[in-house]
């Protein structure tokens, strides 16, 4: 299959972005931490495949951590929604796609429940590394 670019953004386009990727195949995980659940979270990544975030207005852009803290959850501040999620491992960006956010959304399968709770912070690393998309670019 050819690439093709999936885009989406929070309610109020303050944080839009582009994924290249290259089919629908893709099965979301909503996982099942309070914060995620709070968030109707279902994240969609695939190892390889270039996002390209844009901040329209900073000010909004808000970053939280929660669990293991090794992780930032991109919100914005204005519309409340949480469109990623993105780590640096070894100076390299990674990230997962809230799929809720994405604009095709009602095109990818339903989501699996998932739970990595008590996943230990190395192991969350080597997963993020080899299941989350990556180059991650955050544009202001």
């Amino acid at each position: 299959m050819r690439p093709m670019t999936l885009r989406g953004s929070c309610s109020c386009n303050n944080i839009t972005l582009a994924w290249r990727n290259i089919d629908f195949s893709l099965v979301p995980r909503r996982c099942g931490c309070e914060y995620c659940c709070a968030r109707g979270a279902e994240y969609v990544s695939k190892s390889g495949t270039a996002v390209e975030v844009v901040i329209r207005n900073p000010g909004l852009h808000k970053t939280v951590t929660h669990g293991s803290g090794q992780a930032l959850f991109h919100e914005c501040a204005n519309c409340a929604c949480l469109v990623f999620v993105s780590v640096d491992i070894e100076g390299e960006l990674y990230c997962a796609i809230n799929a809720v956010c994405l604009d095709d959304r009602a095109r990818f399968p339903q989501a699996v429940a998932v739970n990595f709770s008590e996943q230990e912070p190395q192991s969350k690393l080597q997963r993020w590394r080899d299941n989350w998309c990556r180059p991650l670019v955050i544009r202001s």
